[in-house]
């Protein structure tokens, strides 16, 4: 049940209803499907509360009249028998979402144990059966290892917190790249694991409101506020917040706004300032307004390419009501995906 002071729940429908639940296949689990708090779901095909061993039992059905149409619906013993791989037997763990989206765990990977801002970080080694040894290094002063198999776990000390690489060869089975590659068993595959986040202090003010009754903030009013005493201010490594109920003692959970300010240098190529708001941001780099996203919206992500050299960068924000999310941070290359930027 979502909070009702949300904005979504606000605006739509968010109850659990008109459900239909049919076609699928039961195997290994100790309770098929469990349904509570929903109504007017097709009931004709739903199964509550079952066990694998009394799944015809009509005792486990909603009611005697169910069971004789679900009876006529249950599959023969060699139909009921469902082929599964050894993916099929890990736990809820495997389950891993990236910037390909979700992991099949036909190719290997090298994935955060911890925060990604532990140090040192451990990093499992996932995918098919082989093995892997490291091939290259950068800004590491140690590894928990230089080879072995899949299912490890490699612990990398960085050399320094800002950038650092491992670049791992896997041999073994034949693998398939998540943009679809294949190559034969034994055949090597390279994979990688970066970490980069350039050093900034952010110097953060929060405001809150003139109008508490206000669906949004005018950029107008937030420049009044800019030029008056802020609610408090606080010193950040990096600009990411990101709760329901605020995690800053003295912050109101509605209606307050921030203005973050860093400097950066960057070594000479191209990069991407990435932001992810809810629910309005704008952000200036050396005094241009580059990112203008001021109308209230759900969880979104914003791209603007920013070259090597030494930056300024100023962020305004807004929070209107319910979920609260601000993230800046700078990446290599040029992103200029809207989806999730991904585990953070």
């Amino acid at each position: 049940i979502e909070p009702s002071d949300w904005g979504y729940p606000k605006h739509r429908d968010t109850k659990s209803h008109d459900y239909r639940i049919k076609g699928n296949r039961f195997a290994n689990v100790s309770e098929a499907l469990k349904i509570v708090n929903t109504t007017a779901f097709d009931t004709a095909m739903v199964l509550l509360s079952s066990t694998v061993k009394d799944v015809c039992d009509p005792a486990t059905l909603v009611s005697r009249e169910l069971w004789t149409l679900f009876a006529s619906r249950i599959p023969t013993a060699a139909a009921r028998a469902v082929p599964l791989s050894p993916l099929a037997q890990l736990d809820r763990s495997a389950i891993i979402v990236d910037e390909w989206g979700p992991f099949d765990w036909r190719s290997p990977k090298l994935w955060p144990i911890d925060s990604t801002h532990a140090t040192p970080l451990r990093l499992h080694v996932l995918g098919p059966q082989g093995t892997w040894r490291i091939l290259t290094r950068r800004g590491v002063s140690a590894v928990s290892a230089e080879s072995g198999r899949v299912g490890d776990t490699l612990v990398v000390t960085p050399a320094t917190v800002d950038d650092w690489a491992v670049q791992l060869e896997y041999r073994g089975a034949a693998t398939v790249s998540p943009s679809g590659e294949r190559r034969a068993s034994d055949v090597p595959y390279r994979f990688s694991y970066e970490h980069f986040e350039p050093h900034t202090e952010w110097a953060v003010r929060f405001f809150r409101w003139p109008d508490s009754t206000a669906k949004m903030l005018s950029v107008a009013q937030f420049d009044s506020l800019r030029a008056g005493t802020p609610l408090l201010t606080r010193r950040e490594s990096r600009l990411d917040y990101m709760w329901y109920r605020p995690t800053i003692v003295g912050l109101p959970q509605l209606r307050f706004a921030a203005e973050g300010s860093t400097s950066i240098a960057l070594g000479p190529g191209v990069y991407t300032l990435r932001t992810i708001s809810d629910d309005a941001i704008r952000v200036w780099v050396d005094g241009k307004l580059v990112i203008d996203d001021w109308t209230p919206h759900e969880s979104a992500v914003d791209n603007v390419s920013v070259s090597g050299g030494h930056h300024d960068i100023r962020v305004e924000y807004a929070q209107v009501d319910g979920w609260t999310e601000l993230r800046v941070e700078i990446v290599r290359g040029v992103q200029r995906s809207k989806g999730s930027p991904g585990p953070h």
